[in-house]
């Protein structure tokens, strides 16, 4: 649990709130995150219906009554990281992939499974799940379908990753760089080319130092 206050630990420490969220399921499925990628979003999957289940739970009559008798006012985001320990970016991307269409998060999974078989690396993460959910949704909804329907009816198809060439990261106090780059020669960054550059300076300076 992370940054609560002491109403708050005495809030979710309250067996009737910690039964309704599942929290003993949350911490064991959350300790049990391995680094294999299948099992990983596997479990990070099975987080997601406690995450629904959550959320639902702090909406129903009976979450807002106790919420009002012990004095706690959660918006989703404060969901997300007092119970779950997530920032509001990951939290609301695996409560997104909650609640989509069984149909759709096993052909996802089918496919991954066809890509390993020829060899190659799926995107076999939350992230991909979501975008491959985009294809479907945009495909279906162009023809006029329900947005429901199975991504090789849709065309959908989940994204392949390329084997990194190089990985450079930089982080300080003051700058936190992070560049990938593909076999493909594809660059992947969040940063500027300014604090890139200014991290590759620094880095160089480093590197004379050791000369």
């Amino acid at each position: 649990m992370t940054n609560l206050l002491a109403i708050e630990t005495a809030f979710l420490n309250k067996a009737t709130v910690s039964n309704s969220l599942n929290l003993n399921v949350i911490r064991s499925t959350q300790k049990s995150l391995s680094n294999g990628q299948k099992k990983k979003f596997e479990q990070t999957l099975e987080l997601a219906k406690l995450v629904i289940a959550a959320q639902d739970w702090f909406a129903s009559e009976e979450g807002k009554a106790i919420c009002n008798e012990e004095g706690i006012s959660w918006n989703n985001e404060a969901i997300g990281l007092k119970v779950f320990g997530w920032q509001k970016s990951f939290f609301y991307k695996v409560a997104k992939a909650g609640r989509l269409a069984t149909v759709v998060v096993d052909e996802f999974k089918a496919q991954c499974a066809q890509i390993e078989s020829e060899g190659k690396e799926p995107n076999r993460t939350v992230e991909g799940l979501l975008k491959f959910a985009k294809q479907v949704e945009t495909s279906t909804t162009s023809e006029g379908g329900e947005g429901d329907s199975e991504g090789k009816e849709t065309g959908a198809a989940v994204e392949v990753r390329v084997p990194t060439m190089v990985t450079f990261t930089y982080k300080t106090d003051d700058i936190n760089v992070k560049v990938v780059v593909d076999t493909n020669s594809k660059v992947t960054t969040n940063n500027s080319r300014d604090s890139i550059l200014e991290a590759m300076r620094k880095l160089s300076m480093l590197l004379i130092d050791l000369a």
